[in-house]
């Protein structure tokens, strides 16, 4: 296992007594961009939230679970790894200071809590409380690059936000916190084609800055504009195809049906 990697080992996932996903053996490396596809209800997004660590998803089966199928006792040996640091019982909060990151399909609004709120709550867990100070220059240089109106800054986070001005304030944020991996979800859903070049430039930015990207998509539109190393597709809660990025265009001729 390499040092700078989020390894995921046998990772089962349930919610309540429901098994969603089975068996995920995976390994992403820094500095890579690996797009996650898959139709509707195939675990995607349920792989994001549970490696960011949402107490709705376990690792384990219920009692009532493992009263069903005896079979399911052996899933207690799901492992998640993040820069060869175990993380499977750290906390949300303990993830993110450790370099996970995670931007939400839907992100939601927080009235009386700015974006410039959120940043230094979130840097200053990080690093010395005077260095907020000297980030305040990056974030604004950062806006500028993504096309932000510098004014929402000082707004509540995605309070009457458009689509894409709560996609690039996401991405913001991954910016300045320079994870070592983030993961979007449907960061591209939502918005128009001008705000879709300029996340995609925050993306190759950020992988340069050296963070590993999981890009869960329905469609093919950013990954026109990003260099991907990986695609994976997900069926019924399982990894079913591993490939380069060619994989994209067999799914775009075949349709998920066509893919095994």
């Amino acid at each position: 296992m390499k040092s700078s990697a989020l390894d995921i080992r046998h990772l089962n996932v349930f919610i309540e007594d429901k098994q969603i996903l089975f068996d995920i053996s995976c390994v992403f490396q820094k500095g890579q961009i690996t797009v996650l596809m898959g139709p509707n209800g195939s675990g995607k997004s349920t792989l994001a939230h549970a490696l960011m660590g949402d107490e709705k998803y376990s690792c384990h089966p219920s009692v009532l679970s493992v009263q069903k199928e005896s079979k399911k006792q052996h899933v207690s040996d799901s492992k998640i790894y993040l820069n060869n640091n175990d993380i499977m019982y750290v906390s949300v909060e303990e993830r993110a200071r450790r370099g996970l990151f995670l931007s939400f399909q839907s992100p939601t609004a927080v009235p009386g809590v700015s974006v410039i709120d959120i940043l230094k709550s979130a840097v200053e867990k990080k690093e010395p409380k005077d260095f907020f100070q000297r980030t305040l220059k990056e974030i604004h240089a950062q806006s500028k690059f993504l096309h932000i109106d510098t004014s929402l800054l000082t707004r509540s986070i995605h309070d009457g936000f458009s689509g894409g001005e709560r996609k690039k304030i996401e991405l913001l944020q991954a910016l300045i916190l320079k994870p070592s991996f983030a993961i979007f979800d449907e960061i591209d859903t939502g918005v128009d084609v001008d705000a879709l070049r300029f996340i995609a430039l925050g993306m190759k930015k950020l992988k340069r800055q050296g963070t590993g990207i999981i890009l869960i998509t329905h469609n093919d539109r950013i990954v026109q504009y990003v260099d991907v190393q990986r695609v994976l597709v997900m069926k019924k809660g399982k990894i079913v195809k591993d490939a380069g990025k060619e994989l994209i265009e067999e799914i775009n001729k075949k349709g998920y049906g066509g893919i095994s």
